[in-house]
């Protein structure tokens, strides 16, 4: 840690002068003491957005659920419709060839550009717009649309991740969060007002880009803003709120059963919270000093001294080495160094990994038998532990071994899921669902205390981009199961074993400050911490 004692002219000190003294940001916020208000109100806001968020990604979960009640009507039973319970009248072989042969002209006296739906089977009049699957009315052979919102959501936030974490960088954390929000507004908004698929595809799009701005930059705001002492309770109150979401998204789908006004109560939250983003959210005082203006940087942390009932050090001078360039081309100029190369590639790994484990275990989770609502709320709170054990482990041994350890349990859970046993493989999901919530609350954390200032944002983002690409295998995993219960367990697990292996090559960055260059990231690789160094030096 580099601390320099000299007046702010840079001339000397003379007798009787208070010698000013250079700060990073980190060492100021430490001199704070505890997180106090400032950092209470900023954990707040990230909380609220993680449930928006969380809410979200499960919109399609009830807004076009598949288990609704439906019958064939007397000229579906006089032309062979048949009823399977369980299944949607698309998903049954007979009822799809029912459908083409209408089309084909097979079936005389209707016409041929009629569907399925309404014709020859008909949905429960009492639940028939709580699911958009049910209002649409689409033919047969464009029902796969409806189970392709869910990866075009993640599609978008593949671009989101990518696009707001470099304008992130660019413009500002605030400034960015409030534009993809507000992008997440509008969407929200169109939805329940325009029934038609095409329509609602694009959309969910938007949404999911949306959801690579605001959810991201939240956290890291809420991480940069903490002493390094407390980073680890900060993220982890981020992702044990994110899980709450995850649990609470079934009261509404109790609550608001038609699906328009469930689409219309999702969209008030992120509505009421962009103006209040717009009067609370602070910038980022890292983003202020490694832009060159750290008069603006400590004027934020003046805010958050007078704010907490703090003081800022007499004398203050904010010192950290910055590089002058930022965004992708500045990324891959760093490519040279061999370190970040390193621990980008295990990086994006382990974000992967992460999001393959935990959505390849959310969208074959069809032996859970019973009610959808209840089902989403044990998924969600099985993930509550997971945060919890988490946040002790990373606080004794650290965030690479916590991970190594987390993602080591995953492989268990999918070896034991191989057994054909449904006892086992429901307990094998609860489990499941917790080590991968705490795969989440790591990886996060690790990957914002990782990268240099001038590429966190952007270096978050592509470990989240390669996160969705995993979400949009997952499904098909799902799938695959119905086929080969046994071989996809077996892929995942091996995956896993790698993984874990291969995170002795990245560095321990518990109880060291952030990296503001790249010299201050190589220094993450020695064993001793900030504070032994600075030891050394006195």
């Amino acid at each position: 840690m580099i601390i320099e004692n000299k007046l702010a002219d840079g001339t000397g000190v003379g007798n009787g002068v208070k010698k000013p003294r250079t700060y990073k940001i980190d060492e100021v916020l430490e001199h704070f003491g505890s997180i106090g208000k400032f950092q209470m109100r900023l954990v707040l806001i990230g909380s609220i957005l993680a449930w928006i968020a969380a809410w979200r990604i499960l919109f399609d979960l009830f807004g076009a659920k598949n288990n609704l009640a439906w019958s064939c009507t007397a000229e579906g039973l006089a032309n062979g419709c048949t009823f399977e319970e369980g299944k949607m009248p698309c998903a049954i072989e007979e009822n799809a060839d029912l459908e083409s042969r209408l089309r084909s002209g097979e079936i005389d006296g209707m016409d041929k550009g009629a569907v399925g739906a309404g014709l020859f089977w008909e949905f429960d009049k009492d639940t028939a717009d709580h699911s958009i699957r049910s209002t649409m009315m689409l033919s047969c052979s464009e029902d796969w649309k409806f189970s392709f919102a869910s990866s075009i959501y993640f599609i978008g936030a593949f671009f989101g991740v990518w696009m707001f974490g470099s304008l992130s960088d660019m413009l500002g954390r605030r400034l960015t969060c409030m534009i993809s929000l507000g992008m997440c507004i509008v969407q929200a908004w169109v939805i329940p007002f325009f029934n038609n698929i095409s329509v609602y595809l694009a959309c969910r799009f938007f949404d999911g880009a949306a959801f690579g701005g605001f959810f991201l930059i939240a956290f890291v705001l809420e991480v940069e803003y903490a002493p390094p002492k407390y980073r680890n309770k900060v993220g982890s109150a981020f992702h044990f709120m994110t899980s709450v979401g995850m649990a609470t998204v079934a009261i509404w789908g109790v609550i608001f059963k038609p699906w328009k006004t469930y689409a219309i109560a999702l969209a008030i939250p992120p509505t009421i919270m962009l103006p209040v983003c717009y009067f609370l959210l602070p910038e980022s005082a890292r983003y202020y000093l490694g832009k060159g203006d750290d008069q603006s940087a400590l004027a934020m942390l003046q805010k958050v001294a007078d704010v907490n009932g703090k003081t800022v050090p007499e004398g203050c001078q904010l010192y950290e080495e910055v590089d002058e360039k930022t965004g992708v081309r500045d990324l891959l100029k760093r490519l040279s160094n061999g370190l970040l190369i390193r621990c980008a590639l295990i990086n994006m790994f382990g974000w992967f990994m992460t999001s393959l484990v935990y959505y390849m275990l959310w969208f074959s989770a069809k032996s859970l038998a019973g009610n959808i609502y209840v089902n989403a709320a044990i998924l969600g709170i099985a993930e509550i532990p997971g945060r919890a054990v988490a946040f002790v482990l990373m606080e004794k041994i650290g965030r690479k071994y916590t991970f190594m350890g987390s993602i080591g349990v995953g492989c268990v859970c999918m070896f034991v899921s191989i057994h054909d046993n449904a006892v086992s493989r429901k307990i094998m999901y609860c489990i499941g669902k917790a080590v991968s919530a705490s795969l989440w609350a790591v990886i996060y954390l690790y990957s914002s205390e990782m990268y240099p200032t001038k590429i966190r944002n952007l270096g978050s983002g592509i470990g989240s981009a390669a996160a969705r690409v995993a979400a949009l295998i997952a499904p098909f995993i799902g799938d695959w199961l119905e086929v080969s219960p046994i071989v996809p367990y077996i892929l995942v697990g091996v995956l896993a074993i790698i993984c874990s292996g291969i995170f002795m090559f990245v560095p321990e960055t518990s109880g060291k400050d952030l990296p503001q260059t790249l010299e201050e990231f190589e220094l993450l690789f020695e064993k001793k911490t900030d504070k032994d160094r600075e030891d050394e030096k006195l």
